[in-house]
């Protein structure tokens, strides 16, 4: 049964940001989406993450979605890559597997290092399509954006002036052009 899995960005909740656009938007077609909210910064770890996520372990099924944003893109294909978990779909909006040595927040880079994959070319074999949004106005440099893209051979789709799909850059409740993909 297909299903769909939103997982945040570092520091937000499944209430931020288009979370609930895409949530709402799947559930309208009739499938389940499961959006949850994983512990804050101060409690932040992949192993946090991953206590949250297993939870839901049981509703990931080889037609499973998953929409995921920033640090929750690494999170997803840590998580299903050592759960050996097989996917339908991953849709990455800002995917990375590497620190941004031009950070505003060097802080965050220091956490994100616990969700990094050494072996991210292996995803491949852990959906069966692989879809990238990204900007070349990021906060992350768009070199380390479109290597993950290209690492797991997905489709690319970069968009000019979006930024880090965030409310800053007109990406606070909705998504229109992610539509088509899910």
């Amino acid at each position: 049964m297909k299903n769909y899995f939103v997982i945040h960005a570092l520091g937000k909740t499944s209430n931020d940001y288009w979370y609930n656009f895409v949530k709402t938007t799947v559930e309208k077609r009739g499938f389940s989406c499961y959006a949850p909210t994983f512990p804050a910064i101060e409690k932040m770890s992949f192993s946090s993450w991953a206590k949250e996520f297993d939870k839901y372990k049981k509703f990931i099924n080889k037609d499973s979605v998953f929409v995921c944003h920033s640090t929750g893109c690494i999170f997803a294909v840590k998580y299903l890559m050592q759960n050996n978990l097989k996917i339908k779909k991953f849709i990455g909006v800002v995917p990375f597997n590497e620190n941004n040595i031009n950070s505003p927040h060097p802080d965050w880079e220091i956490i994100n290092k616990t969700f990094f994959v050494e072996n991210l070319a292996d995803f491949i074999n852990f959906a069966d399509k692989r879809i990238c949004f990204y900007s070349p106005t990021d906060i992350y440099d768009f070199n380390i954006l479109d290597r993950f893209a290209t690492t797991i051979k997905a489709e690319k789709v970069i968009i000019e002036k979006a930024g880090h799909f965030t409310a800053v850059t007109g990406y606070g409740k909705e998504f229109p052009e992610i539509v088509n993909y899910l």
